[in-house]
C-alpha cells in the first residue's frame, strides 16, 4: 500500500452497488400493495411498481436539480404514482408511510459487497459517496457495519449537491485529506449508475468503475464488472 499523498481513494456507492436498493424497494412495494387492497384493486404489481418507478425517476432529478424540496419529493413519490392510476391520491402519506416503515426490513447487501471493500482496504483509503436521504443512508451503514472499511462518507443531503455534480466528488477529496489520506494521487470511484457515478466521476478527474450485473451496454466505454467480487482486480489495475 503507498501512502500520504499517493494513497489511492476507493470510493463505493451504497444503494444497488454495496446494498441491494431495488431488490428492498420491490419487496416493500409487494409488502404495501398486499396492505391496501382497496387502493390497488383492478392493479397488477407490476403495474403498481413500474408506475412509481416511471413517476419518481423525475422527482429525484428535480430533487437533485434544487427545483423541489425533499418535503415535496416526499409527499409527491406515491401522491403521483396514485393520480396516474386513478387512485385517492390523497391517501400518499399513510401509503408512504407504511413503505418506508417496511424498506427497511428488506434491506440485503449484494452478493460480494463485503469482500471488496475488504480488498479496497488493503489497497488505498476507502470511503462512501451517495445521493438520498441521510438517515436512510447512515441506517444502512449502521446495518451492515460498513465503518468497518469505509474511513469517509459523503453523503449529498450533508454536502448539498448530488451526483454527477463534482462538488460531491470533491467533498471526498477533501474528507481524504482531512483524514491523513491525501487526495493527489488515484481516485477511483465504483457505482451502478452510468448517468450519475460514472459521468460525475469522470468529470471530476476520478476514474470510473461501473457494476452492471444485468450487462446492459453502457452509452460509452467504461470499466465494467458483472459481480462485485470483480472490483478488486480493477482496483489493483493502474
Amino acid at each position: 500500500m503507498t501512502d500520504g499523498l499517493w494513497r489511492p481513494l476507493l470510493f463505493f456507492d451504497l444503494d444497488d452497488t454495496l446494498v441491494d436498493h431495488r431488490g428492498a424497494e420491490e419487496g416493500a412495494q409487494r409488502e404495501t400493495f398486499e396492505r391496501y387492497p382497496d387502493l390497488v384493486e383492478g392493479v397488477s404489481f407490476d403495474e403498481w411498481l413500474s408506475t412509481y418507478r416511471a413517476k419518481n425517476r423525475p422527482l429525484w432529478d428535480a430533487y437533485g436539480r434544487g427545483e423541489i424540496t425533499r418535503q415535496v419529493l416526499q409527499h409527491r413519490r406515491f401522491f403521483d404514482p396514485l393520480e396516474a392510476l386513478g387512485r385517492e391520491a390523497s391517501r400518499a402519506d399513510e401509503v408512504g408511510d407504511f413503505y418506508f416503515s417496511r424498506y427497511r426490513v428488506h434491506w440485503r447487501l449484494n452478493e460480494g459487497a463485503e469482500e471488496a471493500l475488504e480488498a479496497a482496504s488493503g489497497l488505498g483509503f476507502v470511503g462512501l459517496l451517495s445521493n438520498g436521504f441521510i438517515e436512510q443512508k447512515k441506517g444502512k451503514i449502521a446495518r451492515f457495519r460498513l465503518d468497518r472499511w469505509a474511513k469517509a462518507v459523503i453523503l449529498s443531503e450533508e454536502v448539498g449537491a448530488m451526483k454527477p455534480d463534482r462538488r460531491i466528488f470533491d467533498a471526498a477529496v477533501e474528507a481524504a485529506r482531512l483524514a491523513g489520506a491525501g487526495g493527489d494521487g488515484r481516485r477511483v470511484y465504483v457505482g451502478d449508475s452510468y448517468a450519475h457515478d460514472v459521468v460525475g466521476a469522470r468529470a471530476a478527474g476520478w476514474e470510473a468503475i461501473l457494476f452492471n450485473p444485468s450487462d446492459g451496454p453502457p452509452p460509452e466505454p467504461v470499466s465494467e464488472v458483472r459481480t462485485l467480487r470483480e472490483v478488486a482486480a480493477l482496483l489493483e489495475g493502474e
